[in-house]
Order: C-alpha cells, then sequence, then structure tokens
C-alpha cells in the first residue's frame, strides 16, 4: 500500500509538471543553443523554457533576431482549425478567409519540423529550416535549389497536409504587442494524454484504497 502511495505521489507531481506545457501561457526565455549553424544562422531547435520549464522552440520568423538571455511574452495559438490565428505573424486580413489561409500555412510549417525531427541529416534539415524562414523574409538567403529548394518544400508539405496530415499538439507562440521576440512553433503533451494520465491516476487510488480496505478486513478476521 505504501509503495502504490508513492507511485500515486510521484505520478500527481508528473501530471502537474506537465500540465503548464500543455495549457502555457506566454512566458519565453532563449538560453542561446540551436542544433547547429547553416549559412550563417542557427538551425532549431532552440533552447531556452517555456513558462519556467524547459523546452525545445523552432523558429518560423526570419525578421527578428534574438540572442542568448532574451525572454518575452507570448501570446498562444493552439495550431487547429478553429482558432483564432489574428495575432500570428503568417495572418493576412486581406484575404477571403484569413484564418483558413493562416491555419493551413501553419500546419505546412509544422509538417517541415516533423521532417527536421524525423532525420539526422543535417542538409535534409537545413533545408526543411529554410522553407520556413522561406515564409517571414528568409526567402532571398536560401542557399537551396531543387528538390531542398523552399518551393519544392513547402509543395511537398501541402501535398501531406492535403492527404490527411494534422498538426495535432503543435501550438504557435507569436510576442505579444509591444514585445520583441521571434514567432515560434512549440509541440506540447496532449491534453487528451494528459487526461488519459488523469484516468489512470484515479484507477491506481482507487485499486489501492480497495486493497487497503481487502488488508483491513482480513486482519478484523483474525
Amino acid at each position: 500500500m505504501r509503495d502504490s502511495g508513492k507511485v500515486l505521489l510521484a505520478a500527481l507531481a508528473m501530471l502537474l509538471f506537465l500540465a503548464p506545457a500543455a495549457f502555457a501561457d506566454s512566458t519565453i526565455a532563449i538560453n542561446g543553443t540551436y542544433a547547429f549553424a547553416n549559412g550563417g544562422y542557427g538551425i532549431p531547435p532552440y533552447g531556452g523554457t517555456l513558462n519556467g520549464h524547459a523546452a525545445e522552440f523552432y523558429c518560423v520568423d526570419f525578421s527578428h533576431d534574438i540572442t542568448a538571455g532574451d525572454t518575452w511574452n507570448a501570446v498562444v495559438t493552439n495550431l487547429v482549425s478553429g482558432s483564432n490565428y489574428s495575432p500570428t505573424y503568417l495572418y493576412n486580413s486581406t484575404l477571403t478567409n484569413p484564418n483558413l489561409a493562416a491555419f493551413h500555412t501553419y500546419e505546412d510549417l509544422a509538417w517541415l519540423i516533423t521532417q527536421m525531427q524525423g532525420t539526422t541529416n543535417q542538409t535534409t534539415q537545413a533545408a526543411d529550416q529554410w522553407a520556413i524562414w522561406s515564409l517571414s523574409g528568409g526567402a532571398s538567403h536560401d542557399p537551396f535549389t531543387g528538390a531542398n529548394s523552399a518551393t519544392a518544400l513547402l509543395t511537398d508539405a501541402a501535398n501531406a497536409v492535403n492527404g490527411g496530415w494534422t498538426a495535432q499538439g503543435f501550438e504557435i507562440l507569436t510576442p505579444d504587442k509591444g514585445q520583441y521576440g521571434q514567432e515560434f512553433l512549440v509541440q506540447t503533451p496532449e491534453p487528451s494524454g494528459l487526461l488519459l494520465l488523469g484516468v489512470g491516476l484515479c484507477g491506481l487510488f482507487l485499486f489501492s484504497y480497495r486493497e487497503k480496505l481487502i488488508c483491513s478486513a482480513s486482519r478484523q478476521r483474525d
């Protein structure tokens, strides 16, 4: 029983630790680390903290330089179709359906990030990142051509999204008004996953309580 209680407490502590990341507010701090350099620019993930917890950030914003020690507040936009994308940098109010257009664009960028995460080839990672940056001022700096060009990779991303790929678990972190920083995409634990963890913890608690009652009843019979 004591061991079960310890496990329950440890799991509850883990749930509380993960919850701020899944339901983040908006405090970003950058420590200056990145994966490697390409063309004079750092390729993500960038290291730092989100609401005081260690996090990895993927930059979708070429237009704002940042350095180690920078911190800012950000607006959090869940990367789902029903979100309001007006705070984001790639929202374009002149379009017929700016929310839907922004949603699809950020989904494409999220797909490219998953491609970066799925390989150790730095050339591929850098090409994917430059394709991401091409939408926010980095097109003229892109060193890649052919199949690794921004145009080709963004087409691959759009095809994947149109084929049913979804950016589940991604959030956009956009510097709040009056704040200077970069716009990032981050991945967070899914609320559904946290819910399942919570259900599991409740089950563990009920099991432990049942064992305690059985042991107590047994002692009374003895």
